[in-house]
């Protein structure tokens, strides 16, 4: 009888001790739609009523492919790249339905999430190595990484990382300031994507 009643509370005291551990709920899975992606939420985005959309920043990416003679134009279209990113992702958001309220740079209210990260690289390409060499030698990208917080509690919900070669960035001979506006046009669009399937 003792060993019956010991071999009962032992088995209590496991239930009790993994409780925490059972009422953990699992995450979302993962979208596969960016390059890298990891997701810490278990509850769907659309729970949140608003969305603040930061823009990317610029500072500490890397520069490759991107000489002296260029890097005027380069420094010049910075900002406007960092725009395109949001006001795609804006616009794709809307057209989608997703969330009652989106706000770009704003404070957030409510039950929000903001999305805030940085670019990463900015890579011009070389036109020579895509015509001569192909196979997507020289190719011109822009790579970006960002997460999803929650507002009220600074909790990470999503991290992600991407990186953009289309529009012709893999076989053509345009210069990157052809390029990267298309780029961080696509760029919005897919974290749109990203973000729509955790909905």
């Amino acid at each position: 009888m003792k060993r019956q009643i010991m071999g009962l509370l032992v088995g209590m005291a496991f239930l009790v001790a993994a409780a925490p551990v059972l009422a953990e709920e699992k995450p979302l899975a993962k979208p596969d739609v960016l390059t890298e992606e990891e997701v810490f939420t278990s509850q769907k985005l659309s729970s949140y009523d608003t969305i603040v959309i930061r823009d990317l920043k610029l500072e500490g990416a890397e520069l490759t492919n991107i000489d002296d003679e260029e890097m005027p134009k380069f420094e010049a279209m910075k900002p406007m790249l960092a725009r395109t990113v949001t006001d795609s992702l804006e616009m794709e958001l809307k057209l989608r339905k997703l969330f009652k309220t989106i706000l770009k740079n704003g404070t957030p209210q409510g039950k929000a999430i903001i999305l805030e990260g940085s670019f990463t690289e900015f890579n011009g390409g070389n036109r020579a190595a895509r015509f001569w060499v192909g196979f997507g030698a020289g190719k011109t990208y822009l790579k970006v990484k960002g997460q999803l917080i929650d507002a009220e509690t600074g909790k990470q919900l999503a991290t992600f990382e991407d990186r953009e070669t289309g529009y012709k960035g893999v076989a053509s001979l345009e210069s990157f300031d052809g390029l990267f506006p298309h780029q961080a046009k696509s760029l919005g669009e897919n974290i749109a994507n990203f973000i729509q399937k955790l909905y």
